[in-house]
């Protein structure tokens, strides 16, 4: 079997796996948030949806990067079974993680004992809390890149894709059942162990199928190299995480809480999109760095086939949005017409990222990391002016154009950048539209 055939065996089966995982996930996550907006009310459901994008952004930024650049450094000595360097690169960002979390503890204390607390209505926020998930988050995304470079799929997203809102959905429940009541302040500390045990579970697997030797190499200790890589990486990741996170941030300080609940329950709809894309960028990632290497021809047949996988599936998935999104957030009790617009002003955002964004894989991985930073900052910039302007006249509808706007704009400019780049545009799909080289 040739290195063609190969890719399109893993893309085939790799596609259903990650479609079914990441739409198990997102089914556990919905039900999920539906339970806990239902029970915590708008008002608790948007204060337990601040911290838990606070631990989505943080840890990314404690890893610095790391975990995204796994596939960058290590896919040949995974790949080759070598596994040369992996503990020295996993030991960095393991004691860089747990150093920048410490430091970041300690602000936060030194800054309640200033007396600077995060209260609200004279109680400590739940954010505070969320802190202690940071390390967890991050350790168990950089042990599963190594699973993803090694191509286990499977345990590289399942855990935290189904596990983790799946034991979060137990936790509140028992809790629920147990003491008959529930607060934002209970459920984050339910999400803290949940990623503890989720994190617990990833890296015992990581050492358990042997892809970590642990014996130090001083000569592969490249932090300066590495990251110099990653650190823009980590940009890019805490950006884009930013992207979809500085709606509720500026909603919260803008038209307070009630008003992040009900774009809560659209966001979180809307998010199937998201899901759809992650899946399969997580999919093409461990392809990205072999096909840069071996050319043009290569980089051209994976993203045909990786066009082809998102036109398969956002498409279908924005149809069932348009048709029954009224009855999806009904469940949440945000039936609203105007939470309906909102999903799909949202989804049809990301959507269109994730078809004419595909571009950004490529440049993520041959060297445009900085451009990319810049390209994403610029793309947050605007949405929170747009924000800014549109959220005191339309609230969540204003909130969602914003998004929507800075998205496609995004995709259109990376789409630009990809064709002077590496001389293909994102819906490449032939040989005859690319170079014969590749530009270092």
């Amino acid at each position: 079997m040739n290195s063609n055939q190969e890719n399109s065996s893993y893309l085939s089966r790799g596609s259903i796996l990650m479609l079914s995982t990441f739409a198990g996930g997102f089914l556990v996550t919905y039900i999920f948030n539906v339970y806990l907006s239902n029970w915590l009310g708008p008002e608790h459901y948007g204060n337990y949806k601040v911290s838990e994008a606070y631990i989505g952004l943080g840890s990314l930024i404690v890893m610095l990067g790391g975990s995204r650049a796994v596939a960058k450094f290590l896919t040949t000595s995974i790949s080759s079974g070598s596994l040369e360097g992996v503990w020295e690169y996993v030991r960095f960002y393991a004691l860089l993680t747990i150093g920048i979390s410490l430091g970041l503890a300690a602000l936060l204390f030194i800054l309640h004992e200033w007396h600077f607390p995060f209260l609200e209505n004279g109680n400590y926020h739940p954010i505070l809390i969320a802190t202690f998930a940071l390390p967890l988050v991050a350790l168990s995304a950089l042990f599963g890149g190594i699973l993803q470079v090694a191509k286990r799929l499977d345990l590289a997203f399942m855990p935290w894709q189904i596990g983790y809102p799946g034991l979060r959905l137990i936790f509140c429940g028992l809790t629920v059942l147990i003491i008959g009541s529930l607060d934002d302040f209970q459920a984050v500390l339910l999400t803290l162990l949940s990623a503890l045990l989720i994190a617990s579970f990833v890296i015992w697997k990581t050492f358990n199928l042997q892809l970590i030797k642990i014996e130090r190499q001083p000569d592969f200790i490249k932090p300066m190299q590495w990251l110099k890589i990653t650190a823009p990486m980590m940009m890019i990741i805490a950006l884009q995480t930013f992207m979809r996170q500085v709606d509720i941030y500026m909603l919260e300080y803008m038209d307070g809480e009630v008003a992040v609940g009900h774009f809560a329950a659209a966001i979180t709809t809307a998010a199937s999109i998201n899901n759809i894309q992650s899946a399969m960028f997580g999919l093409l990632i461990p392809l990205t760095v072999p096909a840069l290497q071996a050319g043009t021809q290569a980089i051209i047949e994976i993203n045909r086939k990786g066009l082809l996988l998102m036109l398969k599936t956002i498409i279908p998935a924005l149809i069932l949005l348009y048709l029954f999104g009224h009855n999806f957030l009904e469940i949440f009790g945000h039936g609203s017409e105007v939470t309906y617009r909102t999903m799909i002003t949202l989804a049809l955002g990301l959507g269109g990222y994730a078809i004419f964004g595909l571009g950004a894989i490529w440049l993520q991985y041959s060297g445009k990391e900085s451009w990319l930073m810049l390209n994403l900052t610029v793309t947050v910039l605007i949405n929170s002016i747009l924000n800014l302007l549109l959220i005191p006249i339309y609230s969540i509808e204003g909130a969602a154009m914003a998004t929507a706007i800075a998205y496609i704009g995004s995709a259109c400019i990376t789409a630009i950048k990809l064709k002077q780049h590496l001389g293909i545009y994102p819906w490449t799909i032939s040989s005859s539209t690319g170079p014969t080289s590749i530009p270092s």
